[in-house]
């Protein structure tokens, strides 16, 4: 088998077994790009070993996946341990899997430093990303159904709500033990600063996401990860959300994966609403900001939004939000000086999906078309 056709049967795997599936042409072929990508990702040699695996969960031992390459033990387990450490397989001892699509596609940018092949594979995002379309599959189902949502937190909502355990995201967090949660570079922040066209660099630190469950022990073991304590990640958490990044995370009733921190220039999710014209990305909280009585019309809230949801009335002197724009964040409520702004129950949406297995099944499901 030519080295072309481990890379076509690497992407042909991927697009069969991932959730998401691979990014395609408009002819429905394998995107040349992301072709290009997988290249980089894996030398030649790496491709005769890892095109014999399965992506995430179909876990293969490394003596099959040397008997199935025809080359000698020693050599694959090499080959695995150093792919494992540049996010390119999964291990779990001496067991391996291919990564999910997210994982795959930021290979290059879980580390601050520019390394060979990152500048290269930022152009190939864009290329097979954002304008072949792919982040409508990574954003959706295609019924519609957002992956990710909003989760805000506790201070920004008017004390006496309803509020669920799994839509404040300290208790998202607390729910947790303290040997799953680690800090890791926000990929799209770090891939948009190695491209050098960050637009929010005066306004958010590239920063990190807060990984939970298996993917922390993931992150940490490849050493992209820093293992950080229950309180650690939460004052973590309300120091991005005070600079105005909004979090998010599965839309799951049960997280075991991660609250992301995203701003409107560069995250994978939030742009499909603030830039891609996608307006299922990232399903809203149940909560909408309202302005008290003492609400001094400073516009500071309206500046700090960035979905563009708040405006002054003229009438009333007031703030009033946009509920088709408005994703209920919370980051708004921070910037008010006179703390008369804060997030009430607006009953408008529902956490699709209880767990994350039941995530991956619906959109397999949906974008596999069974």
């Amino acid at each position: 088998m030519d080295k072309t056709a481990a890379y076509i049967l690497i992407a042909q795997k991927i697009d069969e077994q991932d959730p998401h599936t691979a990014p395609r042409a408009e002819d429905g072929s394998i995107h040349e790009a992301f072709l290009k990508h997988l290249e980089l990702v894996y030398s030649p040699e790496e491709a005769e070993v890892v095109q014999h695996l399965n992506v995430l969960d179909a876990f293969m031992p490394s003596r099959e996946v040397a008997e199935a390459c025809g080359k000698d033990l020693e050599g694959v387990e090499k080959i695995l341990a150093r792919l494992q450490a540049k996010s390119g397989v999964i291990g779990l001892g001496n067991m391996y899997c291919l990564p999910v699509i997210p994982m795959l596609l930021n290979a290059h940018n879980f580390y601050p430093e520019i390394k060979p092949g990152d500048i290269e594979a930022g152009h190939l995002y864009m290329e097979y990303f954002i304008e072949g379309g792919f982040y409508k599959n990574y954003e959706t189902v295609k019924r519609g159904t957002p992956v990710a949502r909003v989760i805000p937190i506790e201070r920004t909502i008017e004390a006496g709500q309803k509020v669920l355990a799994a839509e404040e995201a300290h208790e998202y967090i607390l729910n947790h033990g303290e040997e799953e949660l680690a800090l890791v570079p926000c990929p799209c922040r770090t891939r948009t600063e190695k491209l050098g066209t960050r637009e929010c660099k005066d306004k958010f630190p590239i920063g990190s996401c807060i990984f939970m469950g298996a993917a922390a022990l993931v992150f940490e073991a490849n050493g992209l990860g820093k293992r950080v304590t229950k309180q650690q990640a939460i004052d973590y958490l309300d120091e991005m959300v005070d600079l105005g990044l909004v979090s998010h995370t599965s839309n799951t009733r049960v997280g075991d994966r991660l609250i992301c921190l995203c701003c409107e220039c560069c995250c994978s999710q939030l742009r499909g609403r603030t830039r891609w014209g996608n307006p299922d990305a990232m399903s809203p909280s149940n909560f909408a900001p309202r302005a008290g009585e003492d609400c001094i019309g400073c516009e500071a809230c309206a500046d700090r939004c960035l979905m563009g949801a708040l405006a002054l009335d003229d009438e009333t002197g007031r703030i009033e939000v946009d509920l088709d724009k408005c994703i209920g964040c919370g980051v708004c409520t921070l910037a008010c000086p006179q703390e008369t702004l804060k997030l009430y129950r607006v009953e408008r949406t529902s956490i699709a999906f209880e767990t994350t297995r039941d995530l991956d099944e619906a959109m397999s499901l949906e974008n596999h078309g069974e």
